[in-house]
């Protein structure tokens, strides 16, 4: 594999407090021969995820020009990003039709110019090793998700994006991999609705899969990875049948009103 050259590397992880960024960073510490750097805005749960892997521990808010400059500097201090996984992000749980410019906004600032912001930052890092880089995305970046308006045309947005940096960077011999999941259930997007349907919970996918998918995906150089396989269906059929699509992701996305407030506000990862 790539990374097999016989010294120490550096892994560079937003979202990685939690969900499929910390899953990332516990395959990469279980690999072994990776220096892991974790960025998050939550502190508490970022320190404790550090503390776990013995990784160093940056305090990032995507939307922050300062914030991720930040990070890039962490990065070269630890020797420099050889491997960039961007997976921050936020839910943004709000009808298409109930949403206000301001959901709108904050989804985009936290998807779409964050995952913007960061490949940006630490791309010459990742230039100057041949690195690769890794963008979590979302099968609801594929279809229009009535539920979760604001978060699907965000990762919309992300989505073109890391397809179209992927599509320059592979000139420069760096290879950036598109990581669409299918529903991660997690505290903050239980998939309550979609876990209820009969057959739902194979619909779903564990941080952990993803993760592993990603890095053999990342390992590979592919371009664009779905997580499960057949999620790339649903991609194709909203451009085959968008009508009945959007209708099928409206009812399976439903988000579950029995959980917790805490649950269904933005929690960012």
């Amino acid at each position: 594999m790539w990374d097999r050259i016989g010294r120490l590397r550096t892994a560079v992880i937003t979202g990685g407090s939690s969900g499929i960024g910390l899953a990332t960073a516990r395959l990469l510490a279980r690999r072994g021969g990776w220096r892991i750097v974790l960025a998050a805005r939550d502190q508490a749960r970022l320190d404790e995820a550090a503390d776990e892997l013995g990784a160093i521990a940056v305090r990032c808010d995507v939307t922050s020009d300062a914030d991720v400059r930040e990070l890039a500097r962490r990065a070269v201090d630890e020797g420099g990003c050889d491997l960039l996984v961007h997976s921050a992000g936020v839910p943004s749980r709000h009808n298409v039709l109930d949403a206000t410019a301001d959901d709108w906004r904050s989804a985009l600032e936290i998807n779409y110019i964050g995952c913007v912001r960061v490949l940006s930052e630490l791309w010459p890092q990742v230039l100057e090793r041949k690195g690769r880089i890794a963008a979590v995305c979302s099968v609801a970046g594929t279809v229009a998700l009535v539920p979760a308006a604001p978060y699907s045309a965000s990762k919309h947005a992300a989505l073109s994006f890391v397809r179209a940096f992927g599509a320059d960077a592979r000139r420069h011999g760096v290879t950036v991999t598109a990581v669409n999941p299918g529903p991660v259930p997690t505290p903050g997007f239980p998939q309550g609705q979609l876990l209820k349907m009969p057959g739902g919970r194979f619909l779903t996918v564990s941080p952990e899969r993803c993760a592993a998918r990603l890095l053999k995906a990342t390992d590979r150089g592919l371009p664009e990875v779905y997580v499960p396989h057949f999620w790339r269906v649903g991609a194709a059929f909203q451009s085959l049948l968008p009508g009945l699509t959007s209708r099928c992701a409206e009812i399976a996305w439903s988000y579950d009103e029995t959980a917790p407030v805490g649950a269904r506000g933005e929690q960012p990862t």
